[in-house]
């Protein structure tokens, strides 16, 4: 009978990997001679070439101990690394006579009843893409390639990207590998194992859900964690990823962190025990030892692993994006927004600091979106009079390291698209291809969909133009679906429509009604097509109208899309109209301009703000002290807040402020927000100013010391960045004599035990 694939043997059991390679070597008594020389100890893959037989045992040694799979002696057997020996030309014959040696070891242990496996082990290299530079993406790529093809011919059964630091690494490694897979005519399933630091990410910053989320992608037969420091800071990240992978877990950590003298102190039996705490939750599907392990401690793990049952592969997770952190897209926090002003078409600011080349500046800009609310960074410089390949790649390489969140690759140019992407660690959108000239934008872009990681907008225009009618925005939008679901492999959730805005106040015939036919648009994708998002740039369809108005029209707009269905919205995030604070009259010339567009709505709008200055609202100056710092709460506003406390304090105890006017305000935050008439984004701007109003008046605060109640520990778990209830509770019990410990967001069940 035909062996069973490796995807067959990880149905039946939980697999156990090999341990290390590195201190295994170092208990064989070698010379510089053995390496081939001194100027080569140290290498440890040249002893496939001078000292096979050494390696040759260990193999055996491992698969003696009941190791299911043993890695090749290819940890740093790219070129890249090799190039440190100045023997980067030898890497395909290391890479070749590694795999015979295992391959050899491998079937003397090979039974029908358990077969054995090898795989090409491919390490990290001794450069990062996204922390320490020193080469590029393609030379990268190039070296992973050359790498993956030896191993290929060499006779591997899998290829594993191993202690995985660097997300864009691994997106370089794993286009080597498509790439030697293309030159070979064979193809083999990839395993990714990344390693996280004690500070709970990766060097290059991911935690492990952005880790996963960057890769799913390349569909990798299993993904997890090695090396890093021993089994018990792992288990967070294991459960994590157990519960959203669709691949195989693997976990094989060091037996401990190494002492000042190298040495490691985690028992066979006490690793084996940990790792197998993991199994019992139902975690695992591969399991082994990196750093420090013997034979021993394989085969403990084996023996104790056999009694449980392999992980089912069934995890799940909402649609997500990344950047260095993961955007999941959930319903109740729609609309997520995209800052629109990193774009030379749309900001003359950002447009002139690139012309410039004032590429930190321009970069700021980016920052700056982020802090006031964006979630997403659109990122465009293409500017007919310019290179905009090195625009984008002078831009990029600083944004990537300023904000933390995802990047939309804004250009028409697929050759720009595959550049950006490789400086975007995490899943990025790009923005956008369409019908206009039938299948040739799908045919460009979808293979860079594939190659890197991404969502994409789709704009709803073909051949015979852009769509204004609804009807017409889902035939398009169906059209688009069919062709790249069923013929270029996209999954739905990575679809993000367009329905296209146009400008209502220019008197344009053919856009009259436009407004109301895009809201109308949205609803029917999202009813349609199951699963897929939508996205709009907001302030479209302000164009040309006064200033002021533009404002309210674009949040009215915007709020009436979101109910529709609307999911991204592309918008200024430092000039965002709260919908709930527009007066009743203004909103409702707003809404007739959108529903009803005609001469007369127009000319009524364009009168009410003609003469109109953007300012903050004057109504505060004729409210009450009291109305005035509920206002602030409910504006999300800081200026003049100060002022106005220290006024309040004249006639009220710090404790009345905060329990009194601010808590109204939260109130009525609440309120709106259940509504739908404020925007998860909204609600932590009014969060942030009860912050900072509680702060200020703390330190005038009577607090008994001596008469504590308690203390209270608050922290928001691990996977939720919301801390606004925790925030609040914090105030509330803080002002009535309890002692708070507040841990943040994000965090780790073992930093609350620890806390406790």
């Amino acid at each position: 009978m035909a062996k069973p694939t490796l995807a067959e043997a990880l149905e039946q059991r939980i697999l156990i990997l090999d341990g290390a390679m590195g201190t295994m070597i170092q208990q064989v008594p070698l010379t510089g001679e053995d390496f081939g020389g001194d100027e080569l100890e140290g290498c440890n893959e040249m002893l496939v070439l001078t000292r096979p037989e050494v390696i040759g045992n260990i193999h055996e040694a491992y698969l003696e101990a009941g190791a299911d799979l043993i890695e090749t002696n290819t940890f740093g057997a790219t070129s890249v690394v090799l190039a440190e020996y100045d023997i980067p030309q030898r890497a395909r014959e290391i890479n070749l006579a590694a795999a015979a040696i295992a391959r050899e070891a491998a079937l003397k242990y090979d039974s029908p009843d358990r077969p054995r496996y090898v795989v090409g082990a491919m390490g990290p290299t001794t450069k990062t893409l996204s922390v320490t530079g020193g080469l590029t993406f393609a030379e990268l790529t190039e070296s992973y390639e050359e790498q993956a093809v030896a191993l290929i011919e060499g006779g591997v059964d899998a290829l594993l990207l191993e202690t995985s630091q660097d997300t864009l690494n691994v997106k370089a490694g794993s286009i080597g590998i498509r790439n030697a897979f293309e030159k070979t005519g064979v193809t083999l399933p990839i395993m990714i194992s990344g390693t996280i630091e004690p500070m709970g990410t990766t060097l290059a910053g991911q935690n492990i859900e952005a880790f996963y989320i960057s890769l799913e992608h390349l569909k990798p037969i299993s993904v997890g964690l090695n090396c890093a420091t021993g089994p018990e800071f792992m288990r967070d990240h294991i459960r994590s990823l157990s519960e959203m992978a669709k691949a195989a877990v693997s976990c094989y950590p060091n037996a401990g962190l190494p002492d000042e003298n190298g040495n490691y102190h985690e028992s066979p039996e006490s690793l084996a025990r940990k790792v197998a705490a993991f199994a019992e939750k139902g975690w695992l599907n591969i399991a082994g030892g990196c750093c420090g392990t013997t034979p021993a401690h394989i085969r403990a793990m084996a023996d104790l692993l056999a009694e449980y049952q392999p992980r089912p592969l069934r995890g799940s997770h909402s649609p997500a994006l990344s950047g260095i952190e993961p955007v999941y897209i959930e319903q109740d926090n729609r609309p997520y927004m995209i800052g629109e002003r990193t774009n030379v078409l749309g900001s003359r600011k950002f447009k002139r600091l690139i012309v410039e080349g004032k590429y930190e500046e321009a970069s700021e800009i980016a920052r700056a979106q982020v802090k006031s609310g964006a979630q997403v960074v659109d990122v465009c410089v293409q500017d007919p009079d310019r290179d905009e390949a090195e625009d984008m790649k002078q831009f990029l390489e600083l944004v990537v390291k300023k904000v933390k969140v995802p990047l939309m690759i804004d250009t028409t140019d697929p050759k720009v698209i595959d550049l950006a992407l490789q400086y975007s660690q995490g899943k990025a959108i790009i923005n956008s291809i369409n019908l206009e000239d039938g299948e040739e934008k799908f045919e460009h872009v979808t293979p860079l969909i594939h190659k890197y990681g991404a969502a994409v907008v789709v704009g709803t225009i073909d051949e015979s133009g852009q769509a204004i009618k609804a009807e017409d925005k889902l035939d398009v939008a169906r059209r688009s679906y069919d062709l790249l679901v069923n013929k270029y492999g996209l999954a739905p959730e990575d679809l993000i429509f367009d329905t296209l805005v146009f400008p209502v106040g220019t008197g344009d015939e053919q856009y009259i009604g436009s407004a109301k036919e895009t809201i109308d648009g949205i609803r029917l994708i999202k009813e349609a097509l199951p699963g897929v998002h939508t996205v709009l740039g907001i302030s479209n369809v302000s164009f040309g109208l006064p200033e002021a108005g533009r404002e309210v029209l674009n949040s009215v707009f915007l709020y009436e899309c979101t109910k529709a269905g609307l999911d991204y919205a592309i918008v200024n995030t430092e000039k965002v109209e709260r919908y709930a604070s527009i007066p009743e009259e203004e909103r409702r010339l707003a809404e007739e301009l959108i529903y009803n567009t005609n001469d007369q709505t127009l000319a009524d709008f364009v009168a009410a703000f003609r003469g109109k200055k953007v300012e903050k609202k004057e109504k505060i100056s004729n409210l009450t002290l009291e109305e005035r710092l509920a206002s602030y709460v409910v504006e999300g506003s800081k200026e003049g807040l100060i002022p106005d406390l220290d006024e309040a304090l004249k006639k009220y105890g710090s404790l009345e402020i905060i329990n009194g006017p601010l808590m109204a305000g939260m109130s009525e935050v609440g309120r709106l927000f259940n509504n739908n008439e404020l925007i998860v984004a909204e609600v932590l701007q009014s969060a942030e100013v009860m912050k900072a109003s509680v702060a200020h008046l703390e330190q005038f605060m009577e607090k008994n010391e001596t008469s504590v109640k308690g203390k209270i520990l608050l922290a928001t778990v691990k996977g939720d960045v919301h801390d606004i209830g925790k925030n609040l509770v914090e105030i509330i019990l803080s002002n009535n004599g309890y002692q708070i410990i507040n841990l943040g967001i994000k965090v780790p069940p073992e930093t609350i035990i620890e806390a406790y």
